[in-house]
């Protein structure tokens, strides 16, 4: 059964989401850290899911969180794989509006330890949710109070 939700305005949060938000954060627009995966998807696909978040961080619907080992990968894969120049370039509004935070250390492990850093990102953020596509962090679940999600049920959490 699909765990219930609570509204605020347009935007829906996990019952254990919000019980362990702060009310700093509560108030404020709902976090997320991006996997990487979902700017390779928004790349490929200018109308998918993932797409669509990245262009709601831009226009100030959720606050992006990042770590510097998070950009860091991001803007090398991105690099590697030669994404369009179109889209990098509006991916700077992307930053400019995400905030940096610090990672900290998780008792989980990932299957794939350079997803590692997204999990110590959100952890240290207090970041609401990580949004990725990969199947192996979908079935973590939870680190702290962070919910990992897919793109898809992101935007549904935010009302897009």
């Amino acid at each position: 059964m699909a765990e219930a939700s609570f509204f605020k305005g347009n935007q829906a949060f996990p019952r254990r989401c919000v019980s362990e938000m702060s009310t700093s954060s509560f108030k404020n627009r709902i976090s997320l850290i991006l996997d990487t995966n979902v700017f390779v998807a928004a790349n490929w696909a200018p109308s998918s899911a993932s797409a669509r978040l990245i262009r709601a961080c831009k226009e100030g619907l959720a606050q992006a969180h990042y770590s510097s080992e998070v950009r860091r990968e991001i803007e090398r894969v991105l690099s590697t794989i030669k994404v369009r120049e179109s889209f990098r370039r509006s991916l700077e509004d992307f930053w400019r509006q995400a905030s940096e935070v610090l990672s900290k250390p998780v008792d989980v492990q990932t299957e794939d330890p350079e997803d590692q850093k997204f999990l110590e990102a959100a952890l240290g953020g207090e970041t609401d949710f990580l949004v990725t596509n990969d199947d192996h962090l979908l079935r973590i679940g939870y680190v702290g109070r962070t919910e990992i999600v897919t793109p898809k049920s992101a935007l549904k959490l935010l009302g897009l």
